[in-house]
């Protein structure tokens, strides 16, 4: 019977170190310590018992340890507590509050700079147009047709008392060059005195003859020549 206490012994220190794993359920656990300790006590009585009546001791204790070692793991597991295994609480994430929109600032009202206008008054001189006269074919006087143009440039030349004026005098090509370089200048000279007479000053008057050399027109034809021979006038600045 000692024996069979021993071997109790040992099976509940086995027991002990196996039910201190820490992968065991609690279950687990229980049934193994109910069943080794049920085998050590069962085991070791019925030893005792089969001894007593002259039975085979060996035999009645393995028989009574296997069956009070299923007894025994079975209570034990029925009353062991399961372990609960409470997770971990999650913290508490507080939603992160949106900002509240910044008010777009107000624009600024437009500065409106007072400029001073600045009135300038430009003189512009009207246009003046002077009028020329023709001559008939190797003359220098003012044909009478002419005189009102002549008269309305005295008008003009008395108004504008400033300006000057050259009178160029022309001639077609009929006669030699020298000769018709002449008469460019006494039909320049012509319309110069006509003018001094009505009272305007020589000192704006430039009397100019350009002979044959300025032709406006065709020479070839009696229209042409006859538009050549002029004078004309030319205002300076």
């Amino acid at each position: 019977m000692l024996k069979f206490l021993r071997i109790g012994l040992i099976l509940l220190c086995a027991v002990s170190l196996v039910s201190g794993c820490a992968n065991m359920t609690a279950r687990q656990k229980g049934f193994m310590t109910g069943a080794a300790v049920g085998a050590a006590v069962c085991g070791g009585t019925a030893a005792y018992v089969g001894h007593q009546n002259d039975s085979n001791p060996d035999r009645a204790a393995l028989t009574g340890a296997i069956a009070c070692g299923l007894v025994g793991g079975t209570i034990g597991a029925i009353l062991a507590k399961e372990d609960v295994v409470v997770p971990p609480e999650e913290p508490v994430v507080e939603p992160i509050p949106e900002p509240e929109p910044v008010p777009e600032p107000e624009p600024e009202p437009d500065v409106v700079e007072e400029v001073e206008k600045e009135v300038v008054v430009v003189a512009v001189r009207k246009k003046i147009v002077l009028r020329g006269i023709n001559f008939d074919f190797d003359k220098s006087d003012i044909k009478p047709e002419f005189v009102p143009v002549l008269d309305e440039a005295v008008k003009i030349l008395k108004e504008n008392a400033d300006i000057k004026v050259v009178i160029e005098g022309h001639t077609c090509w009929i006669g030699t060059e020298k000769y018709n370089q002449g008469l460019s200048e006494r039909r320049a000279a012509s319309v110069c005195n006509y003018l001094v007479e009505k009272g305007i000053s020589q000192n704006i008057l430039e009397p100019i003859g350009y002979g044959e050399a300025d032709p406006i027109a065709d020479n070839h034809t009696l229209e042409g020549r006859r538009m050549n021979r002029r004078v004309v006038f030319k205002i300076l600045d």
